[in-house]
């Protein structure tokens, strides 16, 4: 296996760590849960989520002599510590990331291991899909006209969870914004106060909204986004106001 290894900024694939089996490519774990329907055959499908993903490597250890190889095998479990540290692998032509723990080490080495020992080891990510290392960033700056739309791309197999961020310029009589996926029909509304230098910030993954760093109420849902073409529509209660639009998201893999 020629692919690039790193868990936490250390190689897992050079001279000395041979990685033969590097299995990454199953799809996550699904937990779904079923409901029988009542007095007739069949269930019903109440909840279908992707919930962790398991990893594992395969190769071999060596070294120049037995003392060699005691102190390398120590220094690749010193590698291994840490929780939800990046564990990045050599795909395509680029780097696909996935957050991962250590849940498993084995080393098997027999007597006759003087030199080398076999070694497998597995990662659970608590988080299922991999991604890109480095976010997608989109502007679009200076609206101001109600609503406004942007129109994007999201690579991958499954949807991004963007930070949409909102920085008024200007704009001390609006009193409302809706941000809306048209594409997949999901919206919310945030209703308050604004003035010029307001930050508006819409985390669709760690699903907080804050204004000026600061949580604030909204209603209805965070918009969701699919793998593919997106229409992003801003909708402003106020005039006059000027507006710039952030964007920022990784790219998820199945």
């Amino acid at each position: 296996m020629a692919s690039s290894v790193y868990f936490n900024n250390h190689s897992l694939q050079d001279s000395n760590i041979i990685t033969e089996k590097v299995l990454h490519l199953s799809a996550p774990e699904i937990g779904q849960v079923l409901e029988a329907k009542a007095r007739r055959n069949g269930s019903l499908l109440m909840s279908n989520y992707f919930t962790q993903r398991r990893i594992k490597l395969e190769g071999v250890i060596k070294d120049t002599s037995i003392e060699n190889l005691d102190s390398r095998v120590d220094l690749i479990k010193s590698y291994l510590i840490g929780e939800e540290k990046n564990l990045d692998i050599g795909y395509i032509t680029g780097t696909r990331r996935y957050i991962a723990t250590l849940s498993n080490l084995s080393i098997e080495r027999e007597h006759y291991n003087t030199s080398w020992t076999p070694f497998s080891m597995e990662f659970a990510c608590a988080e299922p899909f991999g991604r890109d290392t480095s976010p997608t960033v989109i502007s679009s700056n200076g609206h101001t006209t109600s609503p406004f739309s942007e129109v994007f791309i999201i690579p991958g197999t499954v949807g991004a969870l963007p930070v949409i961020t909102l920085t008024l310029n200007t704009g001390n009589n609006v009193t409302a914004i809706k941000v809306e996926n048209l594409t997949t029909d999901t919206s919310m509304l945030i209703t308050r106060d604004y003035s010029a230098s307001d930050v508006l910030e819409v985390d669709c993954s760690e699903m907080t909204v804050e204004a000026n760093t600061i949580a604030v109420d909204y209603t209805g849902i965070f918009p969701s986004f699919d793998s593919g073409s997106n229409t992003l529509r801003i909708t402003v209660t106020g005039t006059p106001f000027n507006i710039d639009l952030g964007i920022s998201y990784l790219s998820l893999y199945l």
